[in-house]
This record gives structure tokens, sequence and C-alpha cells, in this order.
């Protein structure tokens, strides 16, 4: 026969929990464990770069209404300029380009060819 032995389900659901432990350890990760920390950080980091860039766009557009009475077009032009600041930020983060110089990863950066 081929069906199941007794006790095979819990000989079973301990395969499947060694099995994924090592497969964890082998990715280098604990096992069991989330990574509810990482992405609270990365939505943290999300969220500040689209509102800090909002806040920075609305207030030089609001300086320069007062500075040059262009009520309300600074103020409309330099919000929308920060909030694209802002998402242009966040596509550069989400893509792993805003720590490298020049916004290229380090994996893509090789040496310039000479040619003799």
């Amino acid at each position: 026969m081929t069906g199941p032995t007794e006790g095979g389900g819990k000989r079973d659901d301990d395969f499947a929990q060694r099995l994924a432990s090592l497969e964890a350890e082998r990715q280098g990760k604990p096992a069991g464990k989330r990574k509810g920390k990482a992405d609270l950080g990365v939505g943290a980091r999300v969220g500040v770069d689209l509102v800090s860039g909002v806040l920075v766009g609305a207030g030089l557009g609001y300086g320069i209404d007062i500075w040059f009475g262009t009520k309300p077009w600074g103020l409309i032009v330099c919000f929308m300029m920060g909030a694209a600041a802002g998402f242009l930020n966040v596509y550069r983060f989400l893509q792993g380009q805003d720590a490298a110089v020049g916004y290229r990863s380090k994996a893509s950066q090789t040496p310039p060819k000479r040619e003799e």
C-alpha cells in the first residue's frame, strides 16, 4: 500500500518545519522571523520623502509669492515641482539608486575601457 502510515502526519509536519528552517538558513535569514521592522523602515522612508518634497516645494512657492507678489502661481508651480521631486526620490530609493554616486548601483560600476 502507498497510503500514509500511523503518525505520518506528525512526521510530515516535522519534515516541513525542518525543510523550511534549512531553506531559510541557506538564504541567510533566520527561520520563522519576518522582516517587519525593515518593511516599516521602507514605508517611513517613502512617506518622509513624499511629504518633505511637497512641503519644501510649497514653502518655496509661498516665499516666492510673497517676495515677487505673484500669488498663487509660485505656490502652484513649486508645489508641483516638490511633488515631482518627492516621487523621483521614492523611485530612486525603491530602485536602489539612492546611495551610489551618480545614481548607479555598485554592481553596474565598471571602469571605462581605454582605446589605444
